[in-house]
């Protein structure tokens, strides 16, 4: 039987939460492949309840958090000031994190988190959706192709002295 997911836009008391979920997430990704020091020095620059608390605070972000029997298993951020790569002159919205606890990413709850955000982007006549995803984290590359993205260009991503190659993906609304 399916658990009930429960998805919820983010409010300021939802900071350590959202805090601890992006370090645990973003430290199992990438902690195998990253020293120890440059990831400790990430998530206290990324990951900080104060950081978190400027970013909801923030017109142009927003978060949504997702629940299984009241316990936060993930949450999702958009983000609509940035421009991506290649997409010039589109009204564009990406997902700059969707994060969910590894116990947690076989049921459904990344589906529920992107459905939320494609929900979103066609309430607000966004004309594009895209995101940025490592390069060597096919998991999540195939989870954004089964939603419907493509990848469509290559980028960096840089977190203290270490750089990741990206794929940036994007996913068309036609209305």
């Amino acid at each position: 039987m399916d658990q009930i997911i429960c998805t919820r836009k983010a409010d300021p008391s939802d900071c350590s939460t959202i805090a601890e979920l992006g370090r645990q997430t973003f430290a199992e990704t990438y902690g195998d492949v990253s020293n120890k020091e440059s990831i400790e020095r990430y998530l206290a620059a990324k990951f900080s309840t104060d950081t978190i608390a400027a970013e909801l605070a923030s017109p142009c972000d927003r978060f949504y958090i997702a629940n299984i029997k009241s316990i936060p298993v993930g949450f999702t951020k958009l983000k609509k000031d940035r421009e991506a790569k290649g997409l010039h002159g589109r009204k564009t919205i990406e997902v700059e994190r969707i994060y969910v606890l590894p116990e947690y990413q076989r049921s459904k709850v990344g589906s529920e988190l992107m459905r939320q955000c494609k929900d979103i982007a066609r309430a607000e006549k966004f004309d594009t959706i895209w995101l940025q995803v490592w390069q060597q984290n096919l998991k999540a590359i195939q989870f954004y192709q089964k939603a419907g993205f493509v990848i469509y260009e290559t980028t960096t991503f840089s977190f203290d002295d270490i750089t990741h190659k990206d794929f940036l993906m994007r996913y068309d609304l036609y209305y």
